[in-house]
This record gives structure tokens, C-alpha cells and sequence, in this order.
């Protein structure tokens, strides 16, 4: 019968109720159980000769180097499958165009995908707002110019969320809208 494999949070929820029982940080309990390795290590070792224990740290350091280069190899494929899943779901984006909170949110562990995702779709409802904010309050607060057409006031949280397109357009307009601000 095939042992079911523990998650990567079933193993630290196991060794965090290890610690906890021993009274102990997590950090603590495996530097003992690494100590204790070590002892038991060195206890197994007496009465050896020289060359059989030099033989052992060589199998060793080469076992632990095979592990560690494995890991490395385990993240490189991890991280080229989350970029081409990104790169299938938004083929347009540029890595330059990523905003930085995205890479904060990459950095804290989540996936690109998903950082991403949740980016675009919390820009589009702020623009779609921002949008709806400022039709309503073009139509409502507009002052009259020369030629007779109406001239947009616009609040600072509207400004705020306008896009940098947005701002350019209506530069005159948000230069005097301003003067108006309570600051």
C-alpha cells in the first residue's frame, strides 16, 4: 500500500506541534534535531578508520549537494511553468509593465498568475469608477467657458485614479479643478 505524501503545510503544522510539545521555536527543535544528528553520526563512527570516515563526508557533502542542486533544478522548472502559464493567459503583458505591488505580492509567495490577475481586475474596476465619478460630476459641476461649452471640475481622488492617459488629456482641466481643492 502506497503512502499518502504530506503537504508541504502538514509537515510544518507536524513539526510545529513537535516543537510546541518540547516546549521549543521551530527553529530551536531542528537545530537540536540536527545536533542530535549529528551526535548520533559521530557515535556511529567510533572504531572506524580514518579513510572510512573521510569516505563518509565525502558520500555525504556529494549526497547533500545532489539534494540541493535537485531543489534548484525542482524551482527553475516551477518558476518557467508559472511563466508560461502567465505568458498564455496575458501575452500582451511586458515584464517592464508589471506594476511593483504585483512583484511585492510575487515576493510574499503568490504566483504571478494570480498577482497579476487580481491587479488587473482591482485597476479596472478603479478606472471603471474613476470613469463613472467623473461623467457624473462633469455633468454636475461644470462651469461655463467663452465658447459656450462646459469646462470638467474634477476632485483629487478622481485625479488620483485616472490613468496617466487620462491626466494628459485633461491637464487644463485638473490644473484648475486645483485651485478649487480644500488642501
Amino acid at each position: 500500500m502506497k503512502q499518502k505524501t504530506l503537504t508541504n503545510e502538514q509537515i510544518l503544522d507536524a513539526v510545529s506541534d513537535l516543537a510546541d510539545d518540547n516546549g521549543m521555536s521551530v527553529d530551536d527543535y531542528l537545530q537540536k534535531l540536527q545536533a542530535e544528528s549529528e551526535s548520533v553520526l559521530g557515535t556511529s563512527r567510533e572504531g572506524l578508520p580514518e579513510e572510512i570516515i573521510t569516505e563518509l563526508d565525502n558520500a555525504r557533502s556529494l549526497k547533500k549537494e545532489s539534494r540541493n542542486a535537485k531543489k534548484l533544478t525542482q524551482q527553475n522548472e516551477s518558476i518557467k511553468t508559472e511563466i508560461e502559464r502567465f505568458k498564455a493567459v496575458f501575452p500582451d503583458a511586458l515584464p517592464q509593465d508589471i506594476p511593483d505591488s504585483v512583484w511585492e505580492e510575487v515576493a510574499n509567495g503568490v504566483p504571478l498568475l494570480y498577482a497579476y490577475a487580481l491587479y488587473t481586475v482591482t485597476d479596472g474596476k478603479d478606472r471603471e469608477y474613476a470613469s463613472r465619478v467623473n461623467a457624473e460630476n462633469s455633468s454636475r459641476a461644470t462651469s461655463k467657458t467663452g465658447t459656450g461649452e462646459t469646462e470638467p471640475v474634477f476632485t483629487k481622488e478622481q485625479v488620483e485614479s485616472m490613468s496617466p492617459k487620462d491626466v494628459s488629456k485633461n491637464y487644463k482641466h485638473i490644473l484648475k479643478s486645483i485651485s478649487k481643492w480644500k488642501l
